[in-house]
C-alpha cells in the first residue's frame, strides 16, 4: 500500500458536508481509529504535510489555505535541494493537468500554473504511521475503483478534487480516446466532456461519470466522464477511507 500512495501521490506537486471559509467539514463513517492527521506525502522526502484531521468520532475538517500555489513553490523548492541531481521540480499547468492526445479541447490561459490537492489523501498518525488514503465520492464503488488503480469495478456516480490557480482558466470541450480492457481483448472509446471555467484562487471540480462500460469478462470501466467546476460539494457525497493491508 505504500508504494501505492508514492505513486498515487507524485503529481503532487462524509453523510454531512459543508465548505465555507475555505474550511471542509464532514464525518467519516464507522471511523474507528481515533485521532488522525490528514495531508499529503511528498515522495522524495516522505515527510507529510499536514492539511486536515480527523477525531476519534470521525469528525473531518480540511483547511483550503489561502496562497497555496505559492506556499507549493516554496515547498516544491525545498524538495528540490534534497532531491536527486537528475530530478527536476515543476509546476502544472492547466494543459498539461487537463490533456487529450487525441484533441479535442480548446483552453484559455492553459498555461497557469495549478496546484491540486490529491483525490486520495494520505491519513497519518505520524509522519512514519500511513492509516491509509480517504476519497470523497457519491459511492463506494467509485472510490473503490480509484484506491485499487481500477482493479474493481466502476459505477456511475461522482468524484471531488480541489484545485487552486493564480489566474483564471478554461478548459473546454469533449476527449475521446480509446481505452483497453485488462486483457487488451478488447477496448472502448472513453469521453471526458469538459466544461471548466476555473477562477484564480480554489476551484472545487467535480468528475461526474455518466456512463460505464462492461467488459466479455464483467469488468467495469468510466466509459462517459463530465467534469465542471461547482460552487458546492453536492449532498450525495461522501467521504470513503481505504485503510492501510
Amino acid at each position: 500500500m505504500k508504494t501505492l500512495i508514492l505513486s498515487l501521490l507524485t503529481c503532487f506537486l462524509f453523510s454531512f458536508n459543508a465548505i465555507s471559509q475555505n474550511l471542509i467539514e464532514a464525518n467519516v463513517e464507522n471511523w474507528e481509529y481515533g485521532t488522525a492527521k490528514i495531508g499529503v506525502l511528498d515522495f522524495i522526502s516522505g515527510s507529510t504535510q499536514e492539511f486536515g484531521s480527523i477525531d476519534e468520532n470521525g469528525n473531518l475538517t480540511l483547511e483550503l489555505q489561502p496562497g497555496f500555489l505559492q506556499k507549493m513553490k516554496e515547498q516544491m523548492e525545498k524538495e528540490q535541494e534534497k532531491s536527486p541531481d537528475d530530478w527536476q521540480a515543476s509546476l502544472k499547468t492547466v494543459s498539461g493537468t487537463f490533456p487529450c492526445l487525441s484533441g479535442g479541447l480548446s483552453y484559455k490561459n492553459g498555461e497557469t500554473n495549478l496546484s491540486s490537492l490529491p483525490r486520495q489523501l494520505v491519513v497519518f498518525k505520524n509522519e512514519k504511521e500511513i492509516l491509509g488514503l480517504l476519497m470523497p465520492a457519491s459511492n463506494k464503488a467509485v472510490a473503490d475503483f480509484f484506491f485499487t488503480f481500477s482493479e474493481k469495478n466502476s459505477d456511475t456516480g461522482k468524484y471531488l478534487e480541489w484545485t487552486y490557480l493564480d489566474e483564471p482558466a478554461t478548459v473546454e470541450g469533449t476527449c475521446i480516446n480509446t481505452t483497453f480492457t485488462k486483457n487488451q481483448n478488447e477496448s472502448f472509446k472513453a469521453s471526458k466532456n469538459y466544461s471548466l471555467d476555473l477562477k484564480e484562487g480554489w476551484n472545487l471540480i467535480e468528475y461526474h461519470i455518466t456512463e460505464v462500460f462492461e467488459d466479455s469478462t464483467g469488468k467495469i470501466f468510466p466509459k462517459t466522464t463530465e467534469i465542471q467546476r461547482i460552487e458546492n460539494i453536492p449532498s450525495e457525497i461522501n467521504w470513503y477511507f481505504s485503510a492501510e493491508k
